[in-house]
């Protein structure tokens, strides 16, 4: 299926896919930098030296990564039944 050049080659259905295709990726952000600031804040609260914000930066990424992957895997599925 190729990508809509403009505003008006999308149809209702093609806007919607590629609403979800976004919103993946930002899910994907956003759980990375919830990590790093969850990291920041044990940092900062029990004095340690960015100890901890490299963990959540890891922990973030492996749970985006693994949300990441189960969308696309549902969105796989759904283009394939249509």
């Amino acid at each position: 299926m190729p990508f809509p050049t403009g505003k008006r080659d999308a149809t209702p259905a093609e806007r919607n896919r590629l609403w979800r295709l976004s919103t993946m990726g930002f899910t994907l952000a956003t759980e990375v930098a919830a990590g790093t600031l969850l990291g920041w804040l044990v940092d900062w609260w029990f004095g340690f030296d960015r100890t901890f914000i490299v963990v959540g930066a890891i922990v973030g990424v492996l749970v985006g990564l693994s949300s990441f992957i189960r969308a696309a895997l549902a969105e796989n599925r759904r283009s394939e039944q249509k």
